[in-house]
């Protein structure tokens, strides 16, 4: 679809409100065999943009995200059904699983990013094909509300995939780059850097409990990481580096959500714990700060665990591989991958 075709496809459904039945499939099994890697991202690779949670009202910020593809050295190809609307969401259920499937199908198509969050994602869960993208593994990159999808294909797929920017996002340069060297060059990213590392400023971190750990890196929004525990979706911590960031959030409605984590025994199977940007905002007078909040919780464990990674809802964020060994070291605030993110 072009620009045009979205601009007929918006002014079309613009006043559809109407919620509808919610379509539910059978949820398929894990994929087994060895972690799929998506090939490497070259310029001049195609990108499909497509909208698998919430809608997009604007031709300005469909030029947006054109805009961020392009600059990346990427050709844009929009989802069949982008422009579509559902009430809050970017069209029915199965219009947003159709572009999805049909961006991992296409032959010409390399790299997918949603063009934005919102709410609707962890809708599309039961009815993904896990082997028809593991039989087109491809990076598959976004954040937010894709937590679900993200977290989801790495582990049923058993594939790569980035929590990183969408395409709709005020990409800086640092978010740029880190991107391109993480998708679009097949050497190990090595450490993952903090924005303005070289000026010989300090790492912005704190550490909770120092150390280090080893393992697959998993991770994503807190919010939605919550959302599916005690489903078929819940995420798989064991052994592994869990990451998480968290936006406009009280201290007290985090300390409700790690306890989550921490009752369903998420927290106490991690290898280590990596800690991203959360935006807090205060409801209550008597809210603890948030530092208080995550030493009370992660302390006891005794694991290696800092706060300040970056990523997060902020400008500055790093595209971070899912399934792929790091070393952490809590002590220095230092995450490194150990093997490329892409083939």
């Amino acid at each position: 679809m072009d620009r045009k075709g979205f601009l007929k496809k918006t002014l079309a459904v613009g006043g559809a409100l109407s919620i509808g039945p919610f379509v539910h499939v059978e949820g398929k099994s894990r994929v087994s065999g060895l972690l799929a890697k998506p090939p490497r991202v070259r310029a001049g690779d195609t990108a499909a943009i497509v909208s698998p949670a919430g809608n997009v009202f604007s031709k300005d910020d469909l030029d947006k995200a054109l805009t961020a593809v392009e600059r990346l050295g990427l050709k844009p190809k929009l989802g069949d059904n982008m422009g579509s609307r559902w009430g809050y969401l970017a069209g029915r259920d199965t219009e947003r699983l159709q572009d999805l499937h049909q961006a991992f199908e296409d032959p010409d198509v390399k790299v997918i990013f949603p063009i934005r969050g919102g709410y609707g994602s962890s809708r599309l869960l039961p009815m993904l094909d896990f082997e028809l993208i593991r039989r087109h593994p491809k990076a598959f990159i976004g954040f937010s509300d894709n937590t679900s999808l993200v977290v989801a294909m790495n582990m049923f797929a058993n594939m790569v995939t980035f929590y990183g920017p969408n395409a709709h996002f005020d990409w800086t340069n640092y978010t740029r780059e880190n991107l391109q060297k993480m998708v679009m060059e097949s050497a190990p990213a090595g450490i993952l850097p903090y924005p303005n590392a070289g000026t010989g400023r300090r790492s912005p971190h704190t550490t909770i409990v120092p150390g280090r750990a080893t393992g697959p890196l998993i991770g994503g929004n807190l919010s939605l990481l919550i959302q599916t525990l005690g489903t078929e979706w819940e995420i798989d911590t064991r052994g592994k580096i869990l990451f998480f960031e968290d936006v406009n959030e009280s201290p007290y409605r985090i300390d409700r959500m790690l306890t989550h984590l921490w009752l369903a025994r998420k927290l106490q199977v991690a290898a280590g714990f990596a800690i991203g940007q959360i935006t807090v905002t205060r409801d209550r007078s008597d809210d603890l700060d948030l530092l208080s909040v995550i030493r009370d919780r992660f302390e006891p464990l005794g694991k290696p665990c800092f706060i300040g990674m970056a990523t997060g809802h902020v400008s500055n964020i790093l595209t971070l591989p899912l399934g792929v060994q790091v070393e952490m070291d809590a002590s220095a605030g230092q995450v490194r991958t150990v093997e490329s993110a892409v083939a």
